[in-house]
């Protein structure tokens, strides 16, 4: 015979996060470590040697210029694995 009880929708042990909490929040890349926020998001931080000229096309284009130049690059690559 089974001992089922009925099930509490509302769990102690993992309440419902409130306006405060969320307030609270803040990005993983922020909490953790450089080497294990790479490790679980699969980047790594590499030196490239770049000209000024292709840093500066980037980055006049705003301050996110880092992001958007790996995702040129990762996009590249994905080209370059399919063809």
């Amino acid at each position: 015979m089974t001992n089922s009880a009925p099930v509490d929708p509302v769990d102690d042990d993992n309440p419902e996060l409130t306006d405060a909490d969320i307030a609270r929040m803040r990005p993983a890349r922020e909490v953790m470590s450089p080497a294990v926020y790479a490790r679980l998001t699969g980047a790594s931080e590499v030196a490239l040697v770049l000209s000024a000229e292709t840093i500066q096309a980037f980055a006049d284009e705003g301050e996110d210029w880092r992001e958007r130049m790996a995702e040129t690059l990762t996009e590249a690559a994905r080209k370059k694995h399919a063809a």
